[in-house]
């Protein structure tokens, strides 16, 4: 079974539970995230993976509110807590889905599970966007596309290794072992192409007072929240990308 797995916490070094905070009026990006993957994949089944700490009791909250699942699991080891929560729920493939990327292109999901059909008789492990020269986006700035693997893909890597950063970052191991899993990079946007100085993930004050303006300006009449809109309104504002640049500077990827 397919399914989405958003992995969410309350407990951030840079920016304390950032995902709660009133991002744009009342909206917060953990319900901004929920209501565009829930509009771009009707049907398909979505968990909340959070940790079992007291602190996150309230991200099963927002599920519950969303009518969508949840699943608690090691705070550290991330890699186990995907597994366990597709074992709970019965996914044999997923789209991963870091939470605090509020410009997220939920729209393009169908697309990857598309191509991964596509692509069955390649038996794909990992299958994402990616620049020219190799480079998964999921290890750039832009936050704005995600990653599809499988509970097999995972269930190896666990059994590979022990090693803290490929526990702490699930699909790390994936993408740089192209020896051992199969891997495909999709082409981004010819527009975005090369775009190391735009970031519209969020991990800083910094990062939260941007992209919460830029939001604004996205919702606004005659804005838009696709990358294409995202994109025009930080080329009309130089400040925008100098701020980013910034950003991209203090928060190595």
């Amino acid at each position: 079974m397919d399914g989405i797995i958003i992995q969410a916490r309350t407990g951030s070094t840079r920016l304390a539970n950032k995902i709660l905070l009133p991002f744009c009026g009342r909206e917060r990006i953990i319900d901004i995230l929920l209501e565009r993957i829930k509009a771009s994949c009707p049907g398909v089944p979505v968990v909340v993976a959070t940790t079992r700490r007291e602190q996150d009791e309230v991200l099963v909250r927002v599920a519950e509110e969303h009518g969508v699942f949840s699943f608690r699991g090691s705070e550290d080891d991330v890699l186990s807590r995907f597994i366990l929560a597709a074992e709970c729920y019965g996914i044999d493939r997923f789209i991963r889905v870091c939470s605090d990327n509020p410009f997220l292109q939920a729209d393009t999901f169908p697309a990857l599970f598309r191509e991964h059909d596509r692509l069955r008789a390649e038996a794909l492990d990992y299958l994402s966007y990616g620049f020219a020269d190799g480079t998964p986006v999921i290890k750039s700035h832009l936050g704005l596309f995600s990653e599809l693997t499988t509970l097999a893909a995972l269930r190896r890597v666990a059994e590979a290794t022990a090693d803290r950063t490929a526990r702490e970052h699930v699909t790390i191991y994936l993408y740089t072992h192209p020896e051992e899993f199969r891997v495909r990079l999709l082409p981004l946007p010819p527009a975005l192409e090369g775009r190391r100085d735009l970031r519209f993930t969020l991990d800083t004050p910094d990062d939260f007072a941007l992209l919460s303006r830029l939001y604004a300006e996205a919702c606004a009449p005659g804005g838009g929240r696709d990358w294409q809109s995202l994109l025009r309104l930080v080329e009309q504002h130089p400040d925008y990308r100098a701020r980013m640049l910034r950003n991209i500077g203090q928060n190595a990827k």
